[in-house]
């Protein structure tokens, strides 16, 4: 009875040993990066600019807007693809003059289009 609790003992040691905390941290050159469904990129701009350019690239893009605010700290744009997805852009400040940017597509992401939408916002910074 007792090697069967060390050997159940064990096996959750090991188990749990392969857990760790998955950090999403957008790269700090600028270049974006695709992490667990969410496009992530930190922008030289403040919040307010890089909201008005999402709101631009959207419309750009012909993505209906459902959902767009945004303070001097954060923002948040929501719209809806054609195809029914959901695309949020979340806007986090880092400082006055730099912005954390997370695009997600759908509810687990589309890297294609998230890419495309980016390409987008960046022609409106």
């Amino acid at each position: 009875m007792k090697n069967i609790f060390l050997i159940c003992l064990a096996a959750g040691f090991l188990f749990m040993s392969g857990c760790s905390v998955i950090q999403r941290e957008p790269p700090s050159s600028g270049i974006p990066s695709y992490s667990l469904g969410d496009l992530l990129v930190m922008v030289n701009k403040p919040v307010p600019d890089v909201w008005k350019a999402t709101v631009a690239g959207y419309k750009e893009l012909g993505i209906e807007l459902t959902k767009s605010k945004s303070d001097s700290l954060t923002g948040k744009v929501e719209g809806k693809l054609a195809n029914g997805d959901i695309v949020v852009t979340d806007l986090k400040s880092v400082n006055p003059q730099r912005t954390d940017v997370s695009i997600k597509v759908g509810s687990l992401g589309n890297k294609d289009y998230s890419y495309t939408i980016w390409s987008s916002i960046q022609k409106h910074l």
